[in-house]
C-alpha cells in the first residue's frame, strides 16, 4: 500500500485533524528524502533496481521504519506544542494517540517489516520517556535523521561520504512542515478536543 500524502491546510483544530496531519506530513517527508537519496545514488539504474526482489525488499523495509520514526517525532512535536494547555501526562498521551492513529491507516507494515511490533514499541516507550522541546528542533527530529542514515539501502562506506547531505535533506523537508504546524495549530482547540474524548483513548 502506497503512502497517503495528500493533505489541505485546514486548520488544526481536534484531535482527528492533528492525528491526519501527523500521518500525511510524515509519510510526505519520508517518502521523499528516501526515494530522493537511492534515487540520487543510483542515477539512472534507479528504475532497474526494483526488478532486484532484495533491494525491493530492504526498500520496503526502509519505507516503513522511516514512517515511524517521522510520525514519531512529528506527534511528540505537535503535543509539545500543546504542553500549556495540558498537563504532563496529556501530553504523552496526546502523542500516543496521534502516532497510533497514523500507523491506523495501513496495515502492510505488520506483514512485511521484520519486528515491526517491536518496533512500534519501541516508538512508544520513547514517547513516553521523552518530551520534545519546541525550542530544539533539530534534538526533537533527530531518529528521523537517524532513521534515514540507518535504513536506506545503500551501501556503508557509501552513508559514510554521504551522511551529512543525507541529514540536510531531512531537515530542510522537516523545517518547512514545522513552518506549516506553526501556522495551523490551534493548540486550545486540539488540548480541549483531546481532554473531551481522552477516557476512551487510554
Amino acid at each position: 500500500m502506497p503512502f497517503s500524502t495528500r493533505w489541505n491546510e485546514e486548520p488544526l483544530d481536534n484531535v482527528e485533524s492533528a492525528s491526519e496531519f501527523v500521518s500525511t506530513r510524515a509519510a510526505f517527508v519520508a517518502q521523499t528524502t528516501l526515494y530522493g537519496y537511492v534515487r540520487t545514488r543510483a542515477g539512472t539504474r534507479y528504475t532497474q533496481l526494483f526488478d532486484d526482489d532484495l533491494f525491493a525488499q530492504s526498500l520496503n523495509i526502509a519505507k516503513w521504519q522511516l514512517f515511524l520514526a517521522c510520525a514519531t517525532d512529528l506527534a511528540g512535536y505537535l503535543a509539545a506544542g500543546c504542553r500549556d494547555r495540558l498537563d504532563e501526562a496529556g501530553e504523552r498521551d496526546l502523542a500516543l494517540a496521534m502516532l497510533r492513529s497514523a500507523l491506523s491507516g495501513y496495515d502492510e507494515p505488520a506483514r512485511t517489516v521484520p519486528d515491526w511490533a517491536d518496533a512500534v514499541k519501541r516508538a512508544e516507550a520513547r514517547l513516553r520517556l521523552v518530551k520534545a522541546d519546541p525550542e530544539d528542533p533539530l534534538a526533537a527530529f533527530k531518529d528521523s535523521e537517524d532513521a534515514l542514515v540507518h535504513w536506506a539501502p545503500i551501501a556503508d562506506e557509501l552513508k559514510i561520504h554521504d551522511e551529512g547531505i543525507v541529514r540536510n535533506s531531512i531537515r530542510f523537508k522537516w523545517k518547512d512542515i514545522r513552518v506549516r504546524l506553526t501556522t495551523l495549530l490551534q493548540a486550545d482547540a486540539v488540548a480541549e478536543d483531546f481532554a473531551a474524548i481522552r477516557p476512551a483513548a487510554e
